[in-house]
């Protein structure tokens, strides 16, 4: 009877609650991004998300547009699970970094706003793979066309006039060269003294 009770105490006892961690660990770390529910503010710059909260309820989250972005897909692999007008939709919150998922089907949207949403969140990649010979964020169209090569010339001219006028900017230093000049100006007096 010892026997069986020593197995008991010193393997299956401290098994079982390694086994209880991880199932609840497990369980807190699920994946709570899915997205119940979203809304915009009346100037339509921010948007209310309300998600499920790892305690069995429901937060509601605030994202500003701008910040939120598509994830950019695989250019091989995910274009097809891009296009699937079923799949979800990953956003991410380049501020906060988190992510929402959404489901892409018609039944969970408004459908005037879902274009709009999905244009204003997806400058990462959109026409991006209209043309195999550009890159797919940096781009280089060779030489300048006549309208903008005007624009920056009209630029260059305001900007000698307004540094005649005004005098030469100074930009601005860091605070760690502005705090490191301090001391050599110190030092340059104490030495002096």
């Amino acid at each position: 009877m010892n026997m069986h009770y020593t197995v008991k105490r010193a393997i299956i006892r401290p098994t079982w609650a390694v086994y209880m961690f991880n199932l609840s660990l497990l369980v807190y770390l699920l994946d709570f991004d899915y997205v119940t529910k979203m809304r915009y503010n009346k100037a339509q710059d921010l948007v209310f998300v309300t998600k499920p909260s790892r305690f069995w309820g429901t937060e509601e989250h605030v994202h500003e547009l701008h910040h939120l972005e598509q994830m950019v897909p695989a250019p091989v692999t995910a274009i097809k699970e891009m296009q699937d007008p079923r799949g979800i939709m990953t956003i991410y919150d380049m501020a906060t970094k988190e992510n929402l998922k959404l489901y892409k089907e018609d039944k969970y949207w408004n459908v005037k706003l879902k274009e709009q949403f999905q244009y204003e969140t997806s400058g990462l990649w959109l026409n991006n793979h209209d043309n195999k010979h550009n890159g797919r964020i940096f781009q280089h169209k060779g030489e300048q066309s006549l309208d903008q090569t005007l624009t920056f010339t009209k630029i260059d001219e305001e900007m000698k006039s307004a540094v005649s006028k005004h005098g030469q900017v100074n930009l601005p230093t860091s605070h760690v060269k502005d705090f490191y000049d301090k001391i050599d100006e110190k030092r340059r007096q104490l030495t002096n003294a």
